[in-house]
């Protein structure tokens, strides 16, 4: 059975952690997902919210695949990215804080969707993360290459997306790639959730996680 826990915050704006249950497979990593949200936004997020839901069934797929790694979910206090403070930043590093406490000397990866994709790019530099994995994410444009140039990095876009922007993303893993990093793109035919027929990427990123995550030299990942 999941557990839940609730971290600093103001009211009901309280960032939340969904654990694994403890009965499962002793991990070997742990993977950190996060939720998109809205460009703006300063209220606590709501219960009825639909943006946690494409990391939900991520989340679902990868913990399947690959049972040797704890998947963890992060659930945002506000809904808003809010450029001045970026809100979920600050939730997702506390996430990684008490994912270092509970899971001590595993190594951490960091899944994004949307806004939550630009989010784990801005936690790339934290010392326990070992690999970034954007999906369709917001923003891809606008980061410098040279920053993910120590970290693999994969990004997983719809052709069919008309909210973020999949071009964006393709050029930024071709410039990690002439950077001389690692990173991986993969172009699906579906639209911004990502959730029709997710099944073929889901098992890819569960491949490329557990190849950086546990490292025991099989399942390399695809272009990287």
């Amino acid at each position: 059975m999941e557990r839940r826990e609730i971290g600093p915050g103001l009211g009901r704006a309280r960032p939340r952690l969904i654990l694994p249950d403890r009965r499962a497979t002793e991990p070997r990593g742990v993977v950190l997902m996060l939720h998109g949200g809205d460009v703006e936004g300063v209220e606590a997020r709501s219960t009825f919210d639909p943006s946690p839901l494409p990391v939900r069934v991520a989340a679902a797929g990868i913990a399947r695949r690959r049972p040797d790694l704890a998947v963890v979910r992060l659930l945002n206090a506000v809904g808003g990215w809010n450029d001045r403070v970026m809100s979920p930043v600050a939730d997702a590093q506390w996430a990684l804080m008490r994912i270092g406490q509970l899971y001590p000397d595993l190594p951490v990866a960091v899944v994004g969707h949307s806004m939550g994709g630009r989010t784990a790019f801005e936690l790339v530099d934290e010392a326990d993360v070992r690999a970034v994995i954007g999906l369709a994410p917001w923003l891809a444009d606008g980061y410098d290459e040279k920053r993910f140039l120590g970290t693999p990095v994969m990004v997983v876009h719809g052709r069919l997306d008309n909210v973020t922007d999949p071009d964006a993303s393709a050029d930024l893993v071709r410039r990690i790639r002439i950077g001389g990093g690692s990173a991986t793109y993969r172009s699906v035919g579906d639209w911004h959730t990502l959730m029709f027929r997710p099944a073929g990427w889901h098992r890819e990123v569960a491949s490329f996680l557990h190849h950086y995550l546990v490292g025991d030299g099989g399942d390399q990942p695809r272009n990287a």
